[in-house]
């Protein structure tokens, strides 16, 4: 029995938007600012126990992390994310509406 491999065939060539800009303000005003630099040597800040990884930069503030900290920021943005999922699934997200914190 012959097989008829034609027809996965592409008929038309996949056209890419690769020559078109990226813009970065579409994932927020913050997005293009962030970013990380490896440390050039260790050392430990006073009164800190721990050996400074590096630099997070975000809106050109440069904030020395360890690692303990980098573990905490990603532990609060996850737990974040996730606190806005849940909200937004029940309705709590907008105006007049949401988690009281005593404003």
């Amino acid at each position: 029995m012959a097989r008829n491999y034609k027809k996965f065939q592409k008929s038309r060539p996949t056209i890419h938007n690769q020559k078109k800009e990226f813009n970065g303000d579409k994932y927020g005003k913050l997005w293009t600012s962030i970013g990380f630099r490896l440390t050039d040597n260790e050392y430990v800040q006073e009164p800190q126990t721990q050996t400074t990884i590096g630099w997070l930069m975000i809106d050109g503030k440069r904030h020395d992390i360890t690692f303990t900290e980098a573990n905490k920021i990603i532990e609060t943005l996850s737990d974040a994310k996730h606190q806005f999922n849940v909200a937004s699934r029940l309705g709590m997200i907008g105006k007049n509406v949401g988690t009281y914190y005593g404003d």
